[in-house]
């Protein structure tokens, strides 16, 4: 009779530490919101389009753009976000530059039901590729991440705010020549 209720109660553990590791194996639940904020551009500003937040910020040629935004991790294990991962959107005057959370780090770990702020670097740059009157948007940000230290996925983040810069006219765009933009 100890025997079986021994080997039930292993069972038991067995299932229940299963159904904890196929929880925290699944992807991460994020989500980013405000309030936001940007350094790197002297002039910016905020619409709304529909259902869509804009916000439009002056385009300088070899700068670097830092958005910040908070991210809410929905799920209750505790979430590692490990920076950028490969493969992200190639918006024409925007690259990916890196991810950081409040005081400068690298990987930041974002409890079941708490949330922090992470700050996007975006490099500025290819505007004698684009005619005077283009523009660039920034939607989204694919993330590394680990649970648990072991299960590592990549989460697709929407941002809260579509980021758009325009393409300057020649004078501002200081590697433009008169063949280098197309027509338009």
């Amino acid at each position: 009779m100890l025997r079986r209720g021994v080997a039930a109660v292993v069972v038991l553990v067995g299932l229940v530490l299963a159904g904890g590791v196929a929880a925290a194996s699944g992807t991460p639940d994020l989500e980013a919101s405000a309030p936001t904020s940007v350094a790197g551009t002297d002039a910016t500003a905020v619409f709304e389009v529909g259902d869509r937040t804009i916000r439009q910020v002056r385009y300088d040629d070899a700068g670097t753009l830092r958005y910040t935004f908070r991210v809410a991790n929905q799920g209750r294990f505790p979430v590692t976000v490990l920076g950028l991962a490969p493969g992200q959107a190639d918006p024409r005057l925007f690259s990916y530059a890196g991810l950081t959370g409040p005081q400068g780090e690298r990987e930041v770990e974002i409890g079941g039901g708490d949330s922090v702020e992470l700050t996007l670097a975006l490099d500025m740059g290819g505007c004698e590729t684009l005619s005077s009157r283009s523009g660039s948007f920034v939607t989204e940000v694919r993330l590394r991440t680990s649970q648990a230290g072991l299960f590592e996925d990549e989460v697709l983040l929407t941002l809260p705010e579509q980021l758009h810069t325009g393409s300057p006219r020649e004078a501002f765009c200081p590697s433009s020549t008169a063949t280098s933009r197309p027509p338009g």
